[in-house]
């Protein structure tokens, strides 16, 4: 890397961290949807972030609907989920394929419609059939119990060959517009876990209004998954809402090394230009931790994040690195 990049690299922390600082604050508050049922967007007793050019706020802590919920059996996994809104939490993060059968979004719709005025859901759809996503999009839309989803995201983009598909004529990027002009999603987006440089061409080219990535202190750099490089400008540079992911890494650093406990990766992610991130949280003491370091977050400095940087760019970077090669998003 080149002393011009680390330099606008620098830079670009630095900007991010005083971003990050700036932007918290306390949130105010057939299948065709009306056009005025999207409700509210709900207040939250956390900090805070602006979800892009949305007009919403989120909170900077998300609720992960992904493997680590689907740990639980199905009452306790209700009842963490309840405590989690209760706490603060409005943002759910779920998937078509997260759970056996539809399990994750299911268990989510066993609180619809009583909760639904409380909380935002976040849906995201891997198939790259049209005909097929839609009628994903109808199955997910039914398990959750709800009109709309707030979120719809294609999931999982991969790369330019993944694209291509993707911007196919008639192809799923069409059915995601769709999706928003007949008031089935109120925003729409992607999301992306290996490939920085394809997601910033996805952002920059099309109206999307957030994207989700894998964000962490192993997920830089031109020669590995490269999304806080380059497709975290881009999505900064669009003012669409950003989702931070992984960024525990899943297993693979948070608890694994002595500098790297949960608390640290997550204020990581935080101290970078993000809307809120998702975490998943097997356990119920893992909800109160992580509601305690986002009611007390404040940015590291653009110094400590190039010290973690360094940290992490042996042994920890290969080894994240190596897992999400083969990895597939699935609960």
């Amino acid at each position: 890397m080149g002393r011009n990049t680390r330099i606008n690299r620098r830079k670009f922390i630095a900007s991010g961290a005083a971003a990050a600082a700036a932007a918290v604050g306390i949130a105010s508050g057939g299948l065709h949807a009306a056009d005025n049922r999207f409700h509210a967007v709900p207040s939250s007793t956390l900090p805070t972030r602006a979800f892009g050019k949305t007009g919403a706020r989120l909170p900077v802590l998300t609720f992960g609907c992904g493997s680590r919920w689907m740990m639980y059996e199905d009452q306790q996994a209700v009842e963490v989920i309840e405590r989690a809104i209760e706490g603060g939490i409005i943002y759910l993060d779920s998937a078509h394929n997260y759970g056996k059968n539809g399990r994750s979004e299911k268990l989510v719709g066993t609180l619809m419609p009583a909760r639904r005025k409380e909380v935002l859901i976040q849906t995201k759809l891997s198939f790259r059939d049209p005909d097929v996503w839609w009628k994903a999009l109808e199955t997910s839309l039914k398990r959750l119990n709800v009109d709309y989803v707030d979120t719809l995201l294609i999931h999982q983009l991969g790369h330019d060959e993944d694209l291509a598909i993707i911007e196919r004529k008639g192809g799923i990027l069409e059915q995601l517009y769709r999706a928003r002009e007949q008031k089935l999603a109120r925003w729409i987006g992607f999301s992306s876990h290996t490939d920085g440089a394809t997601a910033a061409k996805f952002i920059r080219r099309h109206d999307i209004d957030a994207v989700q990535m894998a964000i962490n202190v192993a997920t830089d750099g031109p020669y590995d998954l490269g999304h806080e490089e380059r497709a975290l400008p881009a999505a900064v540079e669009k003012g669409i809402g950003i989702i931070a992911m992984k960024v525990m890494g899943q297993d693979n650093i948070a608890n694994r090394y002595d500098e790297f406990d949960a608390a640290t990766c997550l204020r990581y992610s935080l101290s970078l230009p993000v809307s809120t991130a998702t975490v998943g949280m097997p356990q119920p003491e893992h909800l109160e931790w992580n509601l305690e370091s986002v009611k007390n977050f404040k940015p590291f400095a653009p110094e400590k994040m190039a010290e973690l940087k360094e940290k992490a760019s042996g042994k920890i970077k290969t080894s994240f690195l190596d897992f999400m090669r083969g990895h597939y998003d699935v609960a």
